[in-house]
């Protein structure tokens, strides 16, 4: 393994604490740390000689058999859709649960976490190899390898703030839509590649329509209204980070004039003194959410009923709200939509998209409508 990362680094990311907590590193290598505005954590392990810990150098032969299966498959279909980000491994086998995206010549190698009683040298040796494993498969430079380690998020952590202040912004090309992507410095990328399906939907719907993106993040579904053909797009998120990428996104699409609007304000706020009304709106809300920018906090399954509710009275007579999430065990309540006089009908199987097949906590998305 080693002969590979040797006088390179990896940058591990995590939300908490334990999930980078390998302690026998720590008396190792040389170690630098770097704390966000959250307990988001980016640490720095670097390779050097004269290590009293031997880590074995092993390649995976499952893991590799299935990296280059998947690999041969997913790298022709995603040149011919004209997709440079995607996933190439989603945990498909149980003894590697791990996740592995390609933005263009980068690879982002999610880790999910051990349970906290699993040894944590053998922990970390089982990743460094399958680290080395895909570097052998891929021919990829150490370089441009990212860790992140993924942990069940504590409901106090956002997952949009900054955990480190590398700066690299790239672009990359989805279905013949150019996004800025930043691999290192958050929790995520900049977009959520298990949503391209959907944003290929409101694009296709958006013609001629007047369109709402609220909980906005950086954009990408209003791009895609935007080329979609759209009348008007409202961009709404309550980071000035986002709003800012989201400009950023938009002008890179030359989505540019007064027909494009963008504003940073907390989405219920806006929603409660709000007269306009949409076409077609698409919400993909927090899990949770407890800013301080926010009056109180927000759960989705607790206020999600709450929040459709705001949306349908900005929803036009023929409108569709789109409303998606990613809570895991997430159940709508249809009962309390019916007394909306609202109809929801599930679209997930249809917004799956092909290099996500094995992801368990992908998201849920609904197609809802007006009754009356």
């Amino acid at each position: 393994m080693i002969n590979h990362l040797e006088n390179f680094y990896l940058p591990f990311f995590s939300i908490t604490q334990e999930g980078l907590h390998y302690k026998e590193l720590y008396k190792k290598y040389k170690l630098q740390e770097i704390y966000g505005l959250l307990d988001c954590i980016q640490k720095k392990y670097y390779m050097i000689e004269n290590r009293p810990q031997k880590f074995f150098h092993k390649i995976f032969i499952d893991y590799a058999n299935r990296l280059k299966k998947n690999i041969k498959k997913l790298d022709k279909w995603a040149n011919l859709e004209c997709i440079e980000c995607y996933r190439i491994y989603d945990r498909d086998l149980p003894n590697y649960r791990v996740a592995v995206d390609r933005y263009k010549d980068w690879i982002v190698i999610h880790d999910y976490a051990q349970p906290q009683e699993i040894n944590h040298y053998q922990s970390l040796q089982h990743l460094l190899n399958i680290i080395s494993t895909t570097i052998n498969i891929l021919k990829q430079s150490p370089h441009k390898i990212v860790i992140k380690t993924r942990t069940k998020k504590i409901k106090k952590i956002q997952q949009y703030h900054k955990i480190s202040q590398n700066g690299i912004f790239f672009t990359v090309t989805e279905l013949n839509v150019k996004l800025w992507v930043n691999l290192t410095d958050y929790i995520d990328t900049g977009i959520f590649l298990d949503h391209r399906i959907v944003r290929k939907i409101l694009g296709k719907m958006s013609k001629g329509k007047d369109f709402l993106n609220l909980f906005s993040y950086t954009a990408s579904a209003s791009v895609y209204a935007g080329l979609g053909g759209a009348r008007s797009t409202t961009t709404i998120d309550m980071s000035k980070t986002y709003i800012s990428w989201a400009t950023k996104n938009m002008l890179l699409n030359g989505l540019v004039g007064k027909q494009h609007q963008l504003l940073q304000s907390d989405c219920f706020h806006w929603l409660h003194n709000n007269t306009e009304t949409f076409d077609l709106i698409f919400v993909h809300p927090p899990t949770f959410s407890n800013s301080k920018r926010m009056k109180k906090n927000f759960d989705i399954q607790r206020d999600h009923l709450e929040l459709i509710s705001y949306l349908k009275g900005i929803l036009r007579v023929d409108g569709v709200l789109l409303f998606s999430n990613n809570k895991f065990g997430f159940k709508i309540n249809l009962s309390g939509l019916n007394t909306l006089n609202l109809r929801a009908v599930e679209i997930t199987s249809k917004t799956q998209p092909k290099d996500f097949r094995y992801n368990y906590n992908m998201h849920k998305c609904w197609m809802i409508t007006h009754t009356d």
